[in-house]
């Protein structure tokens, strides 16, 4: 079996546990329409258009289904003369086409396929996601498949990633780090933020993080007597910044609340850019960045380690001295320090969470951003 054709298959095993019921023109195309689609898809993804290597979503849906209806920000514009769906002329139409705005519409009827149009929608979900709202205006919940970087596919429905193929490797995304797993346990002890103060500020800091492309480290730690012996920050700092007005005079409006979170989620990311890890507390207090791990004060410099699949089975195959410096810090940190969590952003976006149980640390990788 080819490459494609097993990424094809793992997008139909995973398909109906992200979408139970399918409506009518939510439903896939049949496996070898869409290992034809995505072959292509793939040979364009590593053609660039002045400099640029292309970024968009390939829909499937019939133009003038019903279901579009109901996204009342969503425009189907068609074009007068279908285009080509060939790597030459994709590579040409490509960059009009925006992969959070708009998805361009796949007749798939006969071959050979061709674009007949585009579905332009006006959307905020980049600002749900990261929980600036708590609603608004989404893409058309279809499947699509987004091309995201040279050799880089990534299944979809909607804006919810499912599968990613990069390099014939197919990566399984995973939603419920912060609501089902010992991550979240682990976030929920001995705090006084509440739930959901708390998930609006780490998915927008892991959400900007993702798209600077540095790669960085968050390390959430009880507090800061608990890791004071085993981190040396270069850049500490004497208090923390989140709600400290409200806590000092009045509470704050929702609206303050809102832009209180924003604003301090956008600093933590922008502390990521400094060399090191940036340090917070369970109640989110920022204690300092640019933060070393010191390996000579630990007990362990190889913890004993579980990484946990899609699936929530242990993957045996993977060890510790697999990961790099960033990975491995961030293992031995939360080995270190007892009721800790550490979030690490490789350079690709990817982000892995890992916490400490039963004298294991235990690392869940592929994060997403569930929109909830």
């Amino acid at each position: 079996m080819n490459q494609i054709a097993a990424f094809v298959d793992a997008v139909y095993d995973c398909y109906d546990k992200v979408v139970p019921i399918a409506e009518e023109g939510q439903q896939l195309p049949p496996k070898d329409v869409l290992e034809e689609v995505c072959q292509t898809l793939l040979n364009v993804s590593c053609m660039r258009e002045e400099g640029r290597f292309p970024s968009f979503r390939v829909c499937f849906i019939d133009p003038d289904s019903e279901l579009l209806d109901t996204y009342i920000y969503a425009h189907v514009l068609r074009f007068k003369e279908p285009v080509g769906f060939t790597p030459r002329d994709l590579n040409k139409l490509a960059p009009a086409l925006s992969p959070v705005m708009s998805y361009l519409i796949l007749d798939i009827k006969e071959r050979p396929f061709k674009a007949i149009g585009v579905i332009a929608a006006y959307t905020t979900w980049e600002k749900i996601v990261t929980r600036e709202l708590s609603s608004g205006n989404r893409m058309p919940q279809v499947p699509n498949i987004l091309v995201n970087g040279p050799g880089e596919l990534r299944a979809c429905f909607g804006e919810t990633s499912m599968i990613n193929y990069n390099a014939g490797r197919c990566i399984f995304f995973r939603t419920d780090i912060f609501t089902s797993t010992l991550v979240a346990e682990k976030l929920r002890q001995d705090t006084c933020i509440s739930e959901n103060d708390r998930l609006r500020l780490l998915y927008r800091i892991l959400w900007k993080v993702s798209n600077y492309g540095h790669g960085a480290a968050i390390l959430i730690t009880p507090s800061a007597e608990a890791c004071s012996e085993f981190i040396d920050l270069k850049y500490r700092l004497d208090s923390g910044f989140l709600f400290e007005n409200g806590a000092k005079n009045e509470p704050l409006t929702a609206t303050a609340k809102e832009k209180e979170i924003t604003t301090y989620a956008d600093l933590i990311a922008r502390l990521t850019n400094v060399d090191g890890s940036v340090v917070l507390t369970k109640d989110l207090e920022l204690l300092g960045f640019g933060a070393e791990i010191l390996v000579d004060k630990m007990q362990r410099r190889h913890p004993d380690m579980c990484f946990m699949g899609y699936d929530n089975k242990e993957q045996t195959y993977k060890t510790f001295k697999d990961h790099g410096m960033r990975h491995r810090a961030g293992y031995r940190f939360c080995d270190a320090v007892e009721g800790s969590v550490a979030f690490i952003i490789s350079q690709d976006g990817m982000v892995e969470a890992c916490t400490k149980h039963d004298g294991k640390v235990v690392v869940y990788d592929n994060v997403a951003l569930p929109l909830l």
